[in-house]
């Protein structure tokens, strides 16, 4: 009887060494799932991004208007449609301020916004 109950407790102490890990092991794997999904949807999305930028800046074209300024930012009124466009990625634009220019570069309609590539005055 006693050869009996220690084949059970051995049993017993097998299964609550090598079990027990396989549970946690499971349960962390459970939980970096979530994080692998996270980051395969985060990357989906950059990548969807990036190529609608990349996109966008393949649609460079020329712009002629005129050059404004409301505190720190600045704009430009086409001169063929009158439309206003906020201006991006801009240096050294104060010295246009007032001037009529031509600007290169890709429209962001949904933002109204003109990303600049080059700006020089019009002729």
């Amino acid at each position: 009887m006693s050869a009996r109950i220690c084949r059970i407790a051995g049993i017993g102490l097998f299964c609550a060494v090598f079990m027990g890990p396989v549970r946690r092991l499971s349960g962390q794997e459970t939980r970096r799932q979530p994080q692998a999904q996270n980051s395969q949807q985060s990357q989906y999305r950059d990548q969807a991004q990036n190529s609608s930028e990349e996109q966008a800046q393949q649609n460079v074209r020329s712009f002629r208007g005129k050059v404004s300024q409301k505190e720190n930012s600045f704009s430009m009124e086409e001169l063929l449609h009158r439309t206003q466009y906020r201006l991006a990625d801009t240096w050294e634009v104060k010295r246009f301020v007032g001037k009529i220019v031509r600007v290169t570069g890709w429209l962001d309609k949904d933002q109204k916004t003109l990303h600049v590539k080059s700006m020089s005055l019009a002729p």
